[in-house]
């Protein structure tokens, strides 16, 4: 004789959250990760990669890493489909240690600055409800975003909400 099972994931509550096996954030179904999205008017290995980073002494695996800092940052269509993003920047361990600040601009309009500094991720919430463009500026303290070789700029675990 042979017995079937089946087996049926667990419900969460909503607005619960999951973990992937890394141990971070996976969004829900109705939340899409910042980084499966395409920037606006840019080939997207001309300026970021997703890549593995460490920020302060934590593995962030599948981060956007902003690679050619000359550029003006990224830019996104979200067209208010969304009501908050969720991510937390800082700048790689390995990286060489140029203190800044990541910006976050929704349809021209300062959302959030947030520091970034060699071994001290933030992790914040923006409110972008209504925002039809979003952008993601790197800024560093010494004025020379194209020579600052090495400095590794990271977002991690971004995810917008709806």
């Amino acid at each position: 004789m042979t017995a079937t099972v089946t087996a049926s994931p667990a419900e969460l509550p909503e607005g619960a959250e999951t973990r992937s096996p890394s141990g971070h954030a996976s969004p829900s179904a109705n939340d899409v990760l910042l980084a499966d999205l395409t920037p606006l008017g840019i080939a997207p290995d001309e300026i970021f990669s997703i890549q593995d980073v460490t920020m302060g002494a934590k593995p962030y695996p599948g981060a956007m890493v902003i690679t050619y800092l000359c550029q003006s940052g990224l830019e996104y269509s979200i067209n208010e489909k969304y009501e908050t993003l969720t991510f937390t920047a800082g700048l790689d361990d390995d990286g060489v240690a140029v203190p800044g600040r990541l910006s976050v601009i929704g349809d021209g309009k300062l959302r959030k600055h947030v520091r970034m500094q060699i071994n001290r991720p933030q992790t914040v919430t923006i409110d972008v409800s209504g925002v039809v463009k979003l952008a993601i500026v790197p800024e560093f303290d010494n004025g020379q975003t194209c020579d600052v070789d090495g400095v590794v700029a990271a977002v991690a675990d971004g995810v917008l909400k709806r």
